[in-house]
C-alpha cells in the first residue's frame, strides 16, 4: 500500500492493538523487516515501511536531496499524523531508521507514545564526516550488487552465516531499489546533534546496542549516553551481534523488545 505522498508500507491491520511502525536502516527496505513484522504482527498493528528513496518508495528529485534525512521525517510524521490516535503508537527503528524516527519523536512527541531503537545512527561528526567520505564506493557497490545479484547473495551468505535466508533476500533487493543519488550524499542521519535528540526524549525509550565491531554505539556510545541522565531512555546489550542485531541475535533481541513493549503498549 502507499499512502497520498507516496511512500510504501507493508501493513498488517489490528483494529484496536497498540501501533508499531517499523523504520529501517540505509540501503534497506520495508522487506528487510519481514522477520519483525512477522514476529508482532500477532499482537499488535503493524506497519513497515519503505523510507524516501528506498523500496517502492519515491526517489529523490534534485533538489530533496539537499536534507534527504530531513524529508525522510516529514514523511513519518505524515504517516503517523494519519493515523488512529485512541491506541499507542510506537516506532521501531534501526540505524538510519532509528535516528528517524527519534527525530520526530522530538519534533511531534504527541504522535509517539514510545521508541525501540536498535543501533540507532546517533553519529559523531567523525562517523558522519566517514559517512560522507566512503559513500562514492558505497554507490559504486549497491550499482555492482545491481549487475550481479547473484554473487552478492553468495557473498551476503558467506559473510553473514546467521541471517535467514529471507533476510538476504531482502538485503539483496534493498541494494538493487536504492536511489544511488542519495546514497551518493552519504546522508544517514539528521542535521541535529545526537546529543540534543538524546537529551529531548521524553517518552519511554529503549535503545538497543551490540559489542560487535561494526556497532554504532558499543559501550563508548553507552556511556556517552547514560551521561546524559534522561531517564526516559533505557538501553540494553545483546552481546554476540553487529550492528545488525536482530539479524544475528534474532531471539536475545526480541526478548529484550517484548518485554519493553509489553510495558509500554498497554
Amino acid at each position: 500500500m502507499t499512502n497520498a505522498i507516496g511512500i510504501a508500507c507493508i501493513r498488517t491491520t489490528r483494529p484496536e492493538a497498540p501501533q508499531l511502525l517499523l523504520t529501517h536502516g540505509v540501503t534497506d527496505n520495508a522487506a528487510s523487516l519481514a522477520g519483525e513484522h512477522r514476529h508482532w504482527r500477532d499482537g499488535y498493528d503493524v506497519t513497515s515501511i519503505d523510507a524516501r528513496g528506498h523500496g517502492l518508495s519515491p526517489h529523490f528529485t534534485l533538489d530533496e536531496l539537499n536534507d534527504p534525512i530531513g524529508l525522510m521525517v516529514e514523511d513519518l510524521i505524515t504517516l503517523l499524523e494519519d493515523r488512529d490516535h485512541s491506541t499507542a503508537r510506537i516506532l521501531i527503528g534501526h540505524s538510519m531508521g532509528g535516528a528517524v524516527a527519534s527525530a520526530v519523536a522530538i519534533r511531534r512527541p504527541d504522535l509517539v507514545d514510545a521508541l525501540v531503537l536498535e543501533e540507532p545512527a546517533w553519529l559523531s561528526e567523525s562517523q558522519r564526516a566517514s559517512y560522507r567520505n566512503e559513500a562514492p564506493a558505497l554507490a559504486a557497490r549497491m550499482g555492482w550488487i545491481a549487475e550481479h545479484p547473484g554473487e552478492a547473495l553468495i557473498e551476503n551468505r558467506k559473510s553473514y552465516p546467521a541471517w535467514d535466508l529471507e533476510e538476504s533476500c531482502a538485503w539483496l533487493q534493498g541494494k538493487i531499489q536504492v536511489d544511488r543519488n542519495f546514497v551518493c550524499t552519504g546522508e544517514v542521519t539528521v542535521l541535529s546533534s545526537w546529543e540534543e535528540i538524546a537529551t529531548a526524549l521524553s517518552m519511554p525509550t529503549l535503545l538497543v546496542t551490540s559489542d560487535g565491531d561494526d556497532v554504532l554505539i558499543g559501550a563508548k556510545g553507552l556511556e556517552k549516553i547514560h551521561s546524559l541522565n534522561n531517564t526516559a531512555i533505557r538501553t540494553a546489550v545483546v552481546p554476540g551481534a553487529s550492528h545488525c542485531v536482530r539479524r544475528d541475535q534474532p531471539g536475545r533481541f526480541y526478548a529484550v523488545c517484548d518485554s519493553f513493549l509489553k510495558e509500554v503498549a498497554s
